[in-house]
């Protein structure tokens, strides 16, 4: 059962609660409490509660004993016996709560976790626990101003630092997050996963050669591990240093073999660099760790398609969309490229509209299906789709040029016009050229 770091606290200092001067039982759940000995705490804590129904001390421990013994529920419900019992005992508010986070009622651990940071304004722990709460239900906004006065008045606690820097990153705060993943980094210059996320912080802010280093410092501290050299290589990728990043990639597959983005790694820059036999084969050897890995099959046909393997394309697309909702659209329109390539006008056409239905917002995909109708020589059969086309994105200069080629061909002169008018603001260039398949 996984606690949270406060809780730890709160288990250290609640038998500390107990009065010096103890009767025989309290002593026995005193010392049982001490060993960890649970069961025998929550036995002594209900022997004592049937002979004081108002003893806060038992009711506090049974809380404990059941909740360290996973009883969350009935945890719970002595949680709130001993708030109602006393109200001022404020590890019973935060106890309560963490029932709540067990019992994965994230509303109500926190609702009960604001009641405490209300109730004891003076007192840090419920503070930091607000906070913490906070940012693991996904809050980041609401967990900043706790955790920010938390590391004021503690500010030691590199945990709560991390978690405040992760909140300013999640926020969009990039250079408040910067600079406490530095200070992170000097506090614990040995951590490779502090490394690793004032790294990330660098590249969001568009520090790529500063990044960099701190990956390079992670692989270096830690020469096995994995998330460093993906890291290493996005930086590098993102600097334009294929090259560079390739070598990093292929070091990754010889340290794991069986880290699948790393062999995708090697297949997507030696893609960039013109090298398809390498690229299919690592593409291959992604999808064999990783059967299902939709991107690895939509650059895996991308290769294929640059080898001249059309068929095999064809496939590798095909496993794509079926496996992948959010990639499915693009696969359909590169295979419909395809088989507009191959003279399939009709399956390209086909494929065309599958793209759409998926993403019907994509003036790309539309521009794509038009220029089809038009290698096919079948602009007649789209005349009454141009006209919802061209009202439909009335500033998407790909998708005017496309249908003004159509609407050229089929006669209409005057359509035309109205639509190089539009692309002399929007592309001149195109506009040009519509000037001179006119004439």
């Amino acid at each position: 059962m996984k606690f949270t770091l406060l809780f730890v606290v709160l288990l250290c200092t609640c038998v500390l609660l107990l009065p010096a001067q103890t009767a025989t039982q309290q002593s026995a759940m005193r010392a049982a409490a001490s060993r960890g000995d649970w069961p025998t705490v929550e036995r002594l804590a209900t022997q004592s509660l049937k002979a004081d129904k108002k003893d806060r001390v038992a009711s506090l421990l049974l809380t404990l004993s059941q909740l360290r013994q996973g009883k969350d529920k009935e945890a719970l419900a002595s949680a709130h016996r001993t708030i109602a019992i006393d109200s001022s005992i404020m590890q019973a508010w935060l106890m309560a709560s963490e029932c709540e986070a067990q019992l994965k009622h994230p509303k109500e651990s926190i609702s009960l976790l604001q009641a405490a940071h209300n109730r004891f304004p003076d007192s840090l722990q419920p503070t930091w626990a607000l906070g913490m709460a906070y940012a693991r239900s996904g809050q980041c906004a609401d967990a900043i101003m706790p955790l920010e006065e938390t590391m004021f008045r503690r500010p030691e606690l590199i945990g709560v630092m991390q978690q405040l820097a992760h909140c300013y990153f999640a926020t969009g705060q990039i250079n408040e997050s910067t600079q406490l993943y530095e200070r992170i980094v000097d506090r614990d210059p040995q951590n490779t996963s502090y490394r690793l996320l004032y790294g990330e912080s660098l590249l969001a802010r568009g520090d790529l050669e500063m990044a960099t280093q701190q990956y390079r410092e992670a692989i270096t501290l830690d020469p096995k591990k994995t998330d460093a050299y993906l890291a290493l290589t996005s930086a590098l990728r993102a600097q334009k240093k294929a090259e560079e990043a390739l070598l990093v990639s292929r070091q990754l597959t010889k340290i794991d073999p069986t880290e699948a983005m790393g062999w995708f790694n090697v297949g997507l820059l030696s893609l960039e660099l013109k090298q398809p036999d390498s690229s299919v084969r690592a593409f291959k050897q992604a999808i064999a760790l990783r059967p299902n890995y939709s991107e690895a099959f939509f650059n895996l046909a991308l290769a294929y398609e640059e080898k001249g393997f059309r068929e095999d394309a064809i496939q590798a697309f095909k496993r794509c969309a079926t496996i992948s909702p959010a990639l499915a659209p693009d696969a359909y329109n590169t295979l419909a490229i395809i088989y507009r390539k191959e003279g399939l006008f009709a399956d390209a056409i086909a494929a065309h509209g599958q793209a759409i239905s998926l993403r019907d917002t994509s003036s790309i995909f539309h521009a794509a299906r038009i220029n089809t109708y038009f290698e096919a020589e079948r602009c007649p059969e789209a005349t009454t789709l141009l006209k919802t086309e061209v009202e439909r994105f009335p500033e998407s200069a790909e998708l005017l040029y496309a249908c003004a080629r159509c609407l050229l061909r089929n006669g209409e002169r005057a359509s035309v016009e109205a639509i190089v008018s539009k692309l002399d603001v929007l592309s001149p260039a195109l506009a040009d050229q519509l000037r001179l398949m006119k004439n």
